[in-house]
């Protein structure tokens, strides 16, 4: 048998080893990032559902409240608008509690203005409205919650759209990095 030296069984022996790791490494590198991905893509679809739901309970109590003045029945269908009024107000509370918890600054400060705005409009309506003789004494005024309505819908569609900008980056971003210099077309889709 012919003496081979140690330090080429080693090598040869590492080679081996790192040649079988090597699969199992971009494996797991690759299972990482799509559960970060994943994790991101779970995270945008929580919060956009929790805005549409606020934007959904807050149009509801707007169109709710509108429409009490135009009601002509019994007290009791008086008060179960009321009491309707109230559970949507405390709809929108929720919600944008959800968005508070779930989302940015940027869209959690729009989200309890809308709070508050229909807590606001919720109590109008019962001082303004005789459950007595089922008649609004007044019409609450709706502009402040249509305004906060407004103001988180531009907030959340800024965000969301940042959201897919940081996407596009980041799909396209190494492509982009390795561009010439000279920027010629042919040479940005190598």
């Amino acid at each position: 048998m012919t003496n081979v030296p140690i330090y080429v069984a080693v090598i040869t022996a590492a080679a081996g080893i790192i040649g079988a790791a090597i699969p199992q490494v971009t494996t797991l590198i690759r299972d990482v990032r799509q559960a970060e991905r994943d994790r991101r893509e779970r995270s945008t679809g929580a919060i956009r559902d929790a805005c549409i739901e606020l934007l959904r309970a807050g149009g509801e109590l707007h169109i709710l409240v509108a429409s009490l003045s135009n009601y002509r029945g019994d007290t009791s269908g008086m008060r179960a608008r009321v009491d309707q009024v109230r559970s949507q107000a405390e709809a929108t509370r929720l919600y944008a509690a959800s968005v508070g918890l779930q989302a940015p600054d940027s869209l959690t400060g729009p989200a309890e203005k809308m709070a508050i705005a229909a807590s606001g409009l919720a109590d109008e309506v019962v001082r303004n409205t005789d459950v007595d003789q089922g008649v609004t004494v007044g019409n609450p005024d709706t502009s402040e919650l249509s305004d906060c309505i407004k103001n988180f819908r531009d907030e959340a569609r800024k965000y969301f759209r940042s959201l897919t900008l940081d996407e596009n980056f980041r799909a396209y971003g190494r492509r982009a990095a390795v561009r010439p210099l000279d920027g010629k077309p042919e040479a940005l889709d190598r």
